[in-house]
């Protein structure tokens, strides 16, 4: 088994900066689990507890049924692949993912056998003789992800593994990691995966379940079509999701009987009737409402927007614009009859059957 346990884990730094508060976590075994969360939220400081890179000050860790909080990096059963590569520059890729198992004292022809197969999975094979300066960024990569699969450890750890690569290259080396995941389940081999990301593409196409975090604390952990349409609270709202979900500002009114989202004095949207039955309590308070891009369409009938910029991304448009002196983005298909233009004014339709009502102290998502 190789699941890995956070049980109210800590990490408090000596000036007394408290950088984890009480991570409560379970990685399942086999899992492909994603931290990811905006700089300085403590993803790394986490994955390297994890691999014992980082003492920890509260809480226990478990990986499988061990406690390993005072184990040492190399006895945990892992290995961990870095954002800079961390090869040895005098060293053939070969002798790079050899070195491990040579420190382990495996035998040579193991060590042969164990490297040839890692090369071919990850389609390195005719790198093998080369050094570090003689392989691209994503060869590097490649063959620092080779050497954490020769040791056959029980988890992998990947610490923004892809962010020195260029676009085209991270699309590959994403699809590259999924499928290794893939296949070391399906030949049995330990593969539960713990990688960190700022990238929310990353975390949505390769996670299993994806762990939300913001300063040092969990917003939610969970699969990545619920992340996008079930966010729990505020934060993972704006944060998953490309363009971001449009979050204002605004009241519940009670209007014959209707629930009218007042968001200022001249623009009101009505609640559908099983969204209105959910947030009946919050009539006559401040609340946050949400609703994404996508949910917003140039449609006869709605509210007029004037359109102020429009991001052309081929198969479809971003569209910012201005309804009552507020800024909301639309993201519509560019068919020809929905095409929009800078400066003009369009009619504005929103779907409130996929908006978010958010309680305004706690950023609660109190409409699910």
């Amino acid at each position: 088994m190789a699941k890995v346990h956070l049980k109210k884990l800590e990490k408090t730094y000596q000036n007394g900066f408290k950088a984890v508060h009480g991570i409560e976590l379970e990685i399942k075994d086999g899992e492909f689990m994603v931290f990811v969360g905006p700089s300085g939220c403590a993803k790394s400081t986490i994955l390297r507890m994890v691999a014992g890179l980082e003492e920890i000050s509260g809480g226990e860790l478990c990986i499988g049924d061990k406690i390993v909080n005072n184990t040492a990096p190399k006895n945990r059963g892992v290995a961990m692949v870095f954002q800079n590569y961390a090869l040895y520059p005098h060293m053939t890729a070969y002798e790079n993912m050899a070195f491990g198992l040579k420190l382990e004292k495996a035998p040579k022809k193991e060590i042969d056998k164990r490297v040839k197969k890692a090369a071919e999975k990850l389609e390195i094979t005719s790198l093998l003789n080369r050094k570090p300066k003689e392989m691209s960024g994503g060869q590097r990569q490649r063959v620092a992800v080779g050497r954490a699969i020769v040791r056959k450890p029980e988890v992998f750890l990947f610490d923004e593994p892809l962010s020195n690569l260029d676009a085209k290259l991270r699309v590959s080396m994403r699809l590259k990691i999924t499928q290794l995941h893939k296949q070391l389940k399906e030949e049995g081999q330990a593969a539960t995966m713990i990688y960190v990301t700022h990238d929310q593409v990353e975390a949505m196409t390769m996670g299993d379940r994806i762990c939300v975090l913001n300063y040092g604390k969990i917003m939610q952990v969970d699969t990545p079509i619920n992340l996008y349409n079930k966010p729990a609270n505020k934060f993972v709202a704006g944060f998953i999701g490309s363009p971001a979900m449009n979050i204002k500002e605004a009241i519940l009114e009670d209007k014959k009987g209707d629930v009218i989202v007042k968001i200022s004095e001249d623009f009101s949207l009505k609640l559908p009737d099983d969204k209105a039955s959910k947030v009946r309590e919050y009539i006559g308070k401040k609340i946050w409402f949400g609703i994404r891009p996508e949910n917003i369409a140039i449609q006869n009938g709605g509210v007029s927007g004037e359109v102020t910029v429009v991001e052309e991304m081929g198969n479809e448009q971003y569209i910012h614009l201005s309804i009552s002196g507020k800024k909301y983005t639309a993201r519509i298909s560019s068919e020809k009859e929905n095409y929009a233009q800078q400066g003009k004014k369009y009619n504005f339709v929103f779907d409130m059957k996929k908006c978010h009502i958010f309680d305004f102290e706690d950023e609660e998502n109190v409409s699910l």
